[in-house]
């Protein structure tokens, strides 16, 4: 019975977020995350292709724009600030796969689940991976194609992969 819940769950949220970004529809998106257990502020908008799940854990800030094909598991927890954009193709994963010690199967090795955070006034450009457990600082810049493996401090601009500073914002 759960799986069929959660394949439901999947398949109704593929169908809403293909939906283009109009405000009505973006509402309507907001709502259904909302109904599957995340926080969602005024003014956020999502391009076609999202994929958000399993939603529970999510807290999204007023006026977020997650571009075409963003994916964010939200099993460790998610907060993107206000003011924040998120690029095409960009993943935000707050869990991952853990590798057994001793040679173990790492099928039944579990999952390591971990919060990221991304504060306000954050811009991260197309094609990036936010790893889990990494907080992105306010006003910080991720360039294209960068890997965020760890924290990134207030009006930082990284780039990279992995990500490093490549210089602080004026």
């Amino acid at each position: 019975m759960k799986y069929f819940l959660v394949v439901s769950a999947e398949s109704i949220m593929q169908i809403i977020f293909l939906l283009p970004r109009f405000r009505l529809l973006n509402g309507l998106k907001s709502y259904f995350l909302k109904l599957m257990g995340a926080k969602v502020a005024k003014g956020v908008v999502y391009y076609s292709g999202v994929w958000i799940f399993p939603c529970r854990g999510l807290v999204l800030g007023r006026n977020v724009d997650l571009a075409k094909d963003v994916l964010i598991t939200t099993s460790g927890g998610v907060e993107i600030g206000d003011n924040s954009l998120v690029g095409y193709r960009t993943q935000i994963l707050s869990s991952n796969h853990v590798i057994p010690p001793n040679r173990g199967k790492i099928f039944v090795g579990g999952h390591l689940h971990q919060k990221v955070c991304i504060r306000n006034d954050v811009w991260i450009g197309a094609n990036c991976i936010i790893l889990p457990g990494v907080t992105i600082g306010e006003g910080a810049v991720v360039a294209a194609g960068s890997v965020v493996t760890k924290d990134v401090d207030d009006f930082t601009i990284v780039a990279g992969v992995p990500a490093r500073m490549i210089r602080k914002r004026d």
